[in-house]
């Protein structure tokens, strides 16, 4: 009955709506800044929801996380509980994202009777102290507070959640503020040395579409050891050198093997450091900032949306349409269904991934190559990248049907004279790469020059 009680009071908030949008634009605070984080999540806004006080009779919390209109983000919480005379009060903080935690300015309004008129010139709305939230996940957390009301004072408790907003899922990580009308695809960026001396080089790779982020920087040729990665001004992990190679992934939702990806690098510069200070920089190039204008057809991704394209078991076996009418009996409506007992769905934050070396057909002699497929809850993709060849278009073969043309380029800079090319594909489908609509698994994959195959692999189901 607890929580009954609790969400019958939740229409006691509606009295300070309008002083609270008068609040959360004045209160000074970006509400952006990460801080230099180093936590496993942020907060975002998939934390709005109830809040229990668990070991509280009926009392607890409605929070929001907000955009203002500036693209800064707010917190606007309404705190229930009850006063000295045992009725039902409550309380207004507006507050600032850090992190793991929220910090709020928080208020009182008195002297107002039931249903009384609007007046422009009369504010019952006045500070009395703070409040903090410190969550340790997506459904509990610490709330501490310290005010000079009377009957308020100081003091901690702790919440639980009790409910969110419909069809929205908390993974902690900043892909969850993702703008539904985002520019969604794939960008490069090169490293070059910072300084004098310095023999090495590196890229750093930044991808998003709908409900998910990916940032991943590579670094070659440096000496072995630890450095530090920079985004912008701040610190977010440690790159290790090993003969000469090191990389640092993140993304958000979390994935096997990568970091949580709790900041935003794009609209910044992006150096890897040593104790020296700066060794690889991207200068002044950066990641392109979202416009919140799609790429593509303006009917989203894929043949029915955007929102057709899920992978998560908790949903079946996968409903994406980007594999419909693939290879022989094909996938059916999406990736349900598969070539024989192939795997076609993946639990939320988790990641698959395959990926196997091309062998040398002999055709030319230095050649290399690599094909790799990986699914999460939200795509799957499928990348074919070649090395040592003369520059020019090559063809890909999957199963013996052409599925794409790409290029190879000669590289610049520190592997100069050095040759390079890629070809991606994804569904759902996104700017950048080609549409993932045929089953690589278990299909023989072949590169061509003109007629002749240089590289090829028979691709692993699993």
């Amino acid at each position: 009955m607890k929580i009954f009680k609790l969400l019958s009071t939740i229409t006691l908030a509606i009295g300070l709506l309008g002083s609270s949008a008068n609040l959360i634009a004045h209160e000074t605070g970006s509400g952006g800044s990460m801080g230099g984080s180093m936590g496993q999540f942020m907060v975002t806004r998939h934390f709005t929801g109830t809040w229990d006080m668990v070991d509280h009779e009926s009392q607890g919390l409605s929070l929001e996380v907000v955009e203002q209109l500036d693209g800064s983000r707010k917190a606007v919480v309404y705190w229930f509980t009850y006063g000295a005379d045992r009725k039902t009060t409550w309380y207004l903080g507006i507050g600032t994202l850090i992190d793991d935690r929220i910090e709020f300015t928080l208020f009182d309004s008195t002297d107002v009777g039931f249903m009384q008129a609007a007046d422009p010139d009369f504010n019952p709305v006045n500070s009395i102290g703070t409040m903090i939230i410190v969550f340790d996940g997506c459904d509990s957390g610490v709330v501490t507070f310290d005010t000079d009301h009377a009957e308020v004072g100081s003091g901690t408790f702790n919440i639980e959640r009790i409910s969110a907003v419909m069809n929205t899922h908390c993974s902690g990580g900043i892909s969850d503020d993702m703008h539904a009308d985002g520019m969604f695809g794939e960008q490069l960026m090169a490293l070059d040395p910072a300084r004098d001396g310095v023999m090495g080089s590196g890229s750093a790779r930044y991808e998003d579409y709908p409900g998910h982020m990916e940032f991943e920087v590579v670094v070659d040729g440096l000496p072995d050891g630890d450095y530090h990665l920079f985004v912008g001004t701040q610190d977010h992990g440690i790159i290790t050198v090993q003969q000469g190679h090191g990389v640092l992934e993140f993304a958000s939702p979390e994935e096997t093997g990568k970091m949580m990806m709790t900041f935003d690098p794009r609209g910044v510069m992006i150096e890897i450091r040593d104790d020296m200070g700066a060794v690889l920089s991207s200068f002044e190039n950066a990641f392109e900032q979202d416009n919140h204008g799609h790429h593509g057809n303006g009917n989203g991704y894929g043949q029915n949306g955007m929102g057709d394209h899920n992978y998560d078991c908790a949903n079946g076996s996968g409903s994406g349409h980007g594999m419909g009418g693939g290879m022989g009996g094909g996938m059916g409506g999406g990736m349900g269904g598969g070539m024989g007992g192939m795997q076609n769905c993946v639990d939320d934050g988790n990641l698959i991934e395959i990926a196997v070396n091309l062998d040398n057909t002999g055709v030319l002699l230095e050649a290399r190559g690599e094909a790799e497929w990986e699914m999460n809850s939200h795509r799957v993709e499928f990348s074919v990248e070649v090395e040592n060849v003369p520059v020019g278009y090559y063809t890909l073969h999957v199963g013996g049907v052409e599925v794409g043309v790409f290029e190879v380029f000669e590289m610049m800079m520190m592997h100069s004279g050095e040759t390079y090319g890629h070809i991606a594909f994804m569904d759902p489908e996104v700017y950048g790469r080609e549409h993932l609509d045929f089953e690589p698994r278990g299909q023989t994959i072949e590169v061509l020059k003109g007629e002749d195959v240089i590289l090829t692999v028979d691709f692993p189901e699993e």
